[in-house]
């Protein structure tokens, strides 16, 4: 099977998940906004702190990838890169805050994890690796969110130092001190189980969002969708493949690298947008046009990122 279909079947069963949440959120189930607060919390601040715990004690070898503590730098220049990106496009288009926000965070973890399990395997390195790059990704996003929608909220240090963050480090630490073998090995199995319930619930919950978003909506903005998708699915992974080849990002980092600039809007945005009185239902809308397309955009770039042997 070509790199191609294997990344269209993981994207396209993904989006599954998410429509089956969608059709169960649309049954009658009580109080939908506590059920999906309950998964939130369960898929985010419990299960993904397990899935980085568990899949840096077994997949990550500081003497494979002696250079691991350089890998948040690379994520950090990426951020920069895509948040002028971002700005251009949005000031270029005439857009709001919604716009921007939907450009610049990417979403960084669960699309790769599932991606990048998909074509590897849940056992390879790479996976780690995603999570050491990314791991103060989720800090960034609670402190930069609320200030440019003018949230009128201090940040919240449970969000700041997160639970995924905790458990990255923690788990770096363990495996630099070589203690990892006195971890009980059903303690690693219950650990690794719990945390493969976190991209499924994720899934779950971003179908949920949508058809609360989405149900009463009546007019969907296709021109602002289009032109929003012809930026984060194309554009934006067009200039990812052009800075791995000329800045010589070396594997696996490269491959985190083209992913990041590639995959959908992250789910969360619309949640805080609403929060702050904001558009969410166009935000959603942006990310359902940029989560369809990526069906055939991701399995695209990665298959002329394998072609340029990048």
């Amino acid at each position: 099977m070509s790199l191609f279909s294997k990344a269209f079947e993981v994207v396209a069963a993904q989006l599954g998940i998410a429509l089956v949440g969608f059709f169960v959120f649309r049954a009658k189930i009580q109080d939908k906004e506590s059920v999906l607060r309950f998964l939130s919390t369960l898929g985010i601040d419990l299960a993904l702190p397990f899935l980085s715990f568990s899949v840096i004690i077994k997949n990550f070898n500081p003497r494979e990838f002696p250079n691991w503590y350089i890998y948040p730098l690379w994520w950090l220049g990426l951020t920069a890169g895509l948040g002028l990106l971002s700005l251009f496009f949005t000031l270029l288009s005439k857009n709001g805050k919604e716009f921007f926000l939907s450009l610049f965070f990417q979403n960084g973890i669960f699309f790769p994890v599932a991606l990048i399990s998909g074509l590897f395997g849940s056992d390879s390195p790479e996976v780690a690796v995603l999570f050491i790059f990314i791991m103060f990704y989720p800090s960034f996003f609670f402190v930069v969110i609320p200030a440019v929608l003018g949230m009128k909220q201090k940040a919240r240090w449970q969000r700041l130092i997160s639970p995924v963050f905790i458990a990255t480090i923690l788990a770096i630490v363990i495996k630099l001190a070589g203690l990892e073998g006195y971890l009980p090995n059903f303690l690693k199995s219950t650990f690794q189980a719990i945390g493969a319930l976190s991209t499924p619930i994720i899934f779950l919950i971003l179908g949920g969002n949508i058809y609360l978003d989405l149900a009463g909506t009546k007019k969907f903005d296709t021109g602002k969708a289009l032109w929003f998708v012809l930026i984060k699915n194309f554009i934006f992974p067009v200039l990812g493949l052009l800075a791995i080849k000329f800045l010589r990002i070396p594997h696996p980092l490269s491959i985190i690298f083209i992913l990041q600039c590639a995959v959908p809007p992250l789910t969360a945005v619309p949640v805080l947008v609403g929060r702050a009185g904001g558009n969410r239902a166009f935000v959603n809308q942006l990310f359902v046009a940029s989560a369809l397309v990526s069906m055939v955009s991701l399995p695209f770039f990665l298959y002329i990122f394998q072609k340029l042997g990048l």
